[in-house]
């Protein structure tokens, strides 16, 4: 029972009694029948529809006699998936499914989530954004271009009013807030998973973003608008394409930005904005002009960074040892590395009580022209944070005594790094104790198995794609590789911040997601153990996670919603999660 003065503070949404038990068993009022119903993706149940559904509602002789539970479907759409020839067949027929039945779409990746991962998302989408024009079928999403940006509000009035929304009976328990979108996913396809600039294709990763949401975080798909901007391209293969379907015109940049965001937070106030994808010069420069504006959120940089700090911490408290001794390299300091540095330097700042010049000392930050120095004039963004000061090096040695630059092993033997990072993509860079990041494997810059060896068992390994146990060489046992995946922390963020109704994304919000995420790392029982949870139980480890970034905004003033100190904050999240269920229906005359 909330108290009385903390209760009218929390909206009617959160009000009602509706628990994580009774949610799906709330039955879903429509006026569909017939086809109707069976082409409306969120309500068709398929051959799950029971006896008494299909007599109600006139779907007898639209679908065969016999009964199949959900269960019984999800071993057929199984079957029918491991059919597909390539895993790009996959990813398509796994858009089909989700275009004809919601639940069962979301029901077949939660089952086999680890597996089916990589056919939704990375690797496989690169290849469904660069085939986008080739494989269309029907539009999911929201497509805003250029020359019709002066209509961009009504275009998004226009979803608004489409967005499918369950509909309860009177004095049901149910609900959700007035706005239409709690998250808007949107890019402008200019930085695609490291194959650049692919125009209006991008929409597929704002499509795959808005599923991880859902699966990761229980976020209502419904409630979920995938955006690509199609500001035109520089990739002029797509105009030779005649089939490509975007703006073909040269990008232009910042035009329609502004513009798109000022209209959602009008039209949906405290919707949280994921940035995806956007280019590097733009990234960052977007984040830091709009995060007071409205609650906004990029995975490339935050998501990255969040992921592979609760790593570090998870480390540091298996080593029993503190953030600000560690000496870190950063090898591959483009927007990712950028994006972990910040997120361990703030954490230092926030955690340990040292200035922002004391946290960036502890860095040593590499790109393709070697050691960031002061003198560099091609610095930008954060690099110029972490630049070292060229008097630092001037009797460094060097490898190859001719070049100038300091490349990666002339620092490391000189600093005799405690945390190395790759976000580089140089293949087989690392020849000593590593954390890479680099995604996908082929371009990793260690295998954890030459890691473990080099190291006797004693490196502390995460990586950004999925690797098989290291066998120890001194004990034999196998070490279980942490994948450093985003999708273990930023549904939970998302999930967090829009229950909260959060007017802003602060970083104190980030950094108690990535606390309450390293609190939940098996190496804290267990060295031997991961250093991050399993993504398959990705599901209870967002419930942890958002809990915390709510008490955070709670704490720091920006939520919208307020609960009492004795609240039980993960029934709250749990009662709210979207599940991949039937719920029974009801007709709505």
């Amino acid at each position: 029972m909330l108290p009385r003065q903390v209760a009218s503070q929390v909206p009617t949404f959160l009000r009602r009694s509706r628990s994580s038990l009774t949610k799906n068993k709330i039955p879903i009022r429509t006026n569909l029948k017939g086809a109707a119903l069976l082409n409306c993706a969120q309500l068709n149940k398929g051959s799950a529809f029971t006896r008494e559904e299909r007599e109600m509602f006139e779907v007898e002789g639209h679908i065969p006699y016999d009964v199949h539970p959900l269960e019984k479907q999800l071993v057929r759409a199984y079957a029918q998936l491991k059919k597909q020839p390539t895993n790009i067949l996959k990813h398509a027929f796994l858009a089909s499914l989700r275009d004809q039945n919601q639940v069962l779409f979301y029901a077949l990746l939660q089952s086999r989530l680890k597996e089916l991962l990589p056919i939704l998302y990375t690797p496989t989408v690169g290849t469904a954004v660069q085939q986008y024009s080739e494989l269309f079928r029907r539009p999911i999403g929201c497509f805003l271009s250029l020359p019709t940006m002066h209509t961009i509000r009504q275009q998004l009035e226009s979803h608004a009013q489409a967005a499918f929304r369950y509909k309860t009976a009177p004095g049901a328990k149910g609900g959700a807030p007035n706005r239409a979108f709690d998250l808007i996913v949107v890019t402008d396809s200019e930085g695609i998973l490291g194959i650049g600039d692919q125009g209006v294709g991008g929409i597929s990763i704002s499509t795959s973003k808005l599923a991880l949401y859902t699966l990761g975080a229980g976020i209502d798909p419904n409630r979920i608008l995938p955006v690509v901007l199609d500001c035109g391209t520089d990739n002029h293969s797509l105009f030779a394409n005649p089939l490509y379907m975007g703006w073909k015109k040269p990008r232009v940049r910042g035009v329609v930005l502004h513009e798109f965001i000022m209209s959602v937070k009008e039209l949906f106030p405290g919707a949280l904005i994921h940035f995806e994808d956007f280019g590097n010069a733009n990234a960052a420069r977007l984040l830091d002009t709009y995060q007071d504006v409205v609650p906004c959120f990029n995975d490339d940089i935050q998501g990255t960074g969040a992921v592979a700090l609760a790593a570090i911490m998870s480390a540091t408290g298996v080593t029993k040892t503190k953030l600000s001794e560690q000496r870190i390299v950063v090898y591959g300091a483009g927007s990712a590395g950028m994006g972990i540095a910040n997120q361990i330097r703030d954490a230092i700042v926030q955690t340990e009580c040292l200035s922002v010049e004391e946290a960036n000392a502890r860095f040593w930050c590499i790109d393709r022209d070697g050691l960031l120095l002061k003198s560099n004039p091609k610095l930008a963004g954060s690099q110029h944070s972490y630049a070292r000061p060229d008097e630092e090096v001037v009797d460094w040695e060097r490898e190859v005594e001719e070049q100038s630059a300091l490349r990666l092993i002339d620092v490391v033997r000189q600093v005799k790094p405690t945390i190395l990072i790759g976000t580089s993509t140089h293949a087989r860079a690392f020849t000593e104790e590593v954390f890479p990041m680099s995604n996908p494997t082929a371009l990793v810059e260690a295998d954890p198995a030459d890691i473990n060896e080099w190291t006797d068992g004693r490196a502390l390994i995460t990586t950004g794609s999925p690797f098989p146990p290291a066998k120890n060489p001194i004990t034999g046992r196998e070490y279980v590789i942490a994948e450093s995946n985003n999708a273990l922390i930023y549904p939970a963020i998302g999930l967090g911040t829009v229950t909260a109704r959060a007017t802003r994304l602060t970083n104190g919000m980030l950094l108690a997601a990535v606390q309450a995420l390293a609190a939940l790392a098996p190496a804290l029982e267990d060295p031997e153990l991961p250093l991050l949870p399993d993504l398959a139980n990705v599901r209870e480890v967002s419930v942890s996670v958002a809990a915390a970034v709510m008490r955070q905004a709670m704490a720091e003033g920006v939520a919208q919603v307020a609960f009492g100190p004795d609240a039980d904050l993960e029934e709250i999240l749990k009662a709210q999660m979207w599940d991949s269920v039937y719920r029974p229906l009801e007709l709505d005359e």
